[in-house]
């Protein structure tokens, strides 16, 4: 007799109880009597906040109008705001060459896009130049006294935009940077090693600020007399050795996760040291690490509001002037630091954003 062939039988669908909004409230914010009480007091606390806060964000808030005399509602005053958003984000530059500012800034997201855009054969011989040369253009074209433009002194600079490009400036000068120290900590040799481990080991040791006060004061000591130095450049200096040794750190991690059958492998087949760097270790090494290298990103860019202590008029700067002008004594702290801290929020969370893209893209293990 001839056996009957198996056919399974079709996938049935999720039971009602398991899905939807209320099996989800159930399983995830009543599944137990602890977990009622707490989220019973979070809606609570919630109901008795939310509304009283949008009213004083939104609905009772001054919108519209150019002076403290604007300010007639109980809710926020945004009017400080806009009255003070072209130094918020571009700080004394002049008003006739802040298209320069934008150029830069859209280079910038420009260099940025090209590295998901462009087809992978371009993508390393296009985009990594492009970044090691973005920050001494953007340089050359704010500055404009070098290609012809009328100069703006970096005094003049400030806002949100030099957070942003120095910020970005030490990133992409420091990757580099970093990724030498790393190599240079476990190397063999002797000198190359003390020296990495030094420079690491003092500006990981150091706090940031006191960095900046030494940039400031103490580093234009070491040039000669009639050298003069300028301050931004010197805070950039401070960032990027800043930067490098905490990247040094996430790289030398990174060396430290690829299995030693990798180097093995690269020297069976006859590469040599910085061809099984470069196209076998590194590319790897890049991809383990890009979680702290993000973290790393993040923290630089929110450092850039130390500035302020040394003078660089930098955001937040600029909002803390803004609130001592004797035109607008009325009290306006809360809604320039609630400004100040949402901006850098969505810039942070952008970032957080864009590395869980390059994440996926790095992924190789083919789940499905």
């Amino acid at each position: 007799m001839k056996a009957k062939e198996f056919k399974p039988l079709p996938a049935q669908p999720a039971p009602v109880s398991t899905i939807g909004v209320i099996p989800w409230l159930r399983n995830n914010l009543l599944s137990s009597p602890f977990n009622i009480t707490v989220t019973v007091i979070i809606v609570a606390a919630l109901l008795a906040i939310v509304p009283d806060m949008l009213d004083w964000l939104i609905f009772s808030a001054n919108w519209s109008g150019e002076t403290q005399a604007a300010c007639v509602k109980d809710g926020a005053c945004w009017v400080f705001i806009s009255a003070w958003s072209q130094q918020i984000f571009y700080g004394s530059y002049p008003d006739g060459e802040i298209w320069r500012v934008n150029l830069s800034l859209l280079l910038l997201a420009g260099v940025i896009a090209s590295s998901f855009a462009l087809p992978a054969r371009l993508r390393n011989k296009v985009s990594v130049p492009a970044y090691l040369c973005l920050p001494f253009v953007c340089l050359l074209i704010l500055d404009g006294s070098y290609i012809g433009l009328k100069e703006v002194t970096t005094d003049l600079w400030g806002g949100f935009s030099l957070n942003v490009l120095i910020a970005a400036a030490s990133i992409i000068i420091a990757f580099p940077f970093g990724f030498l120290w790393a190599l240079g900590r476990q190397s063999d040799m002797p000198f190359a090693r003390s020296v990495s481990v030094t420079c690491i080991e003092f500006f990981r040791g150091t706090p940031i600020l006191a960095l900046f006060f030494m940039g400031s004061v103490m580093l234009p000591l070491f040039f000669p007399a009639n050298v003069s130095v300028d301050k931004l450049l010197r805070v950039w200096i401070i960032l990027v050795l800043f930067m490098s040794a905490y990247m040094a750190e996430v790289f030398r991690s990174g060396f430290a996760a690829i299995p030693k059958g990798q180097y093995e492998a690269a020297d069976s087949i006859g590469l040599g040291y910085w061809q099984k760097t470069l196209l076998i270790i590194f590319p790897q090494v890049i991809k383990v690490s890009m979680p702290n290298i993000l973290a790393t990103f993040v923290m630089v860019f929110k450092n850039t509001v130390f500035l302020l202590v040394i003078a660089v008029p930098e955001m937040l700067q600029v909002i803390m002037a803004a609130l001592s002008n004797s035109n607008w004594l009325g009290g306006h702290a809360i809604e320039g630091y609630l400004f100040v801290g949402f901006i850098f929020w969505i810039c942070c969370f952008s970032m957080s954003l864009l590395a869980t893209s390059i994440e996926k893209k790095l992924d190789t293990s083919h789940k499905n």
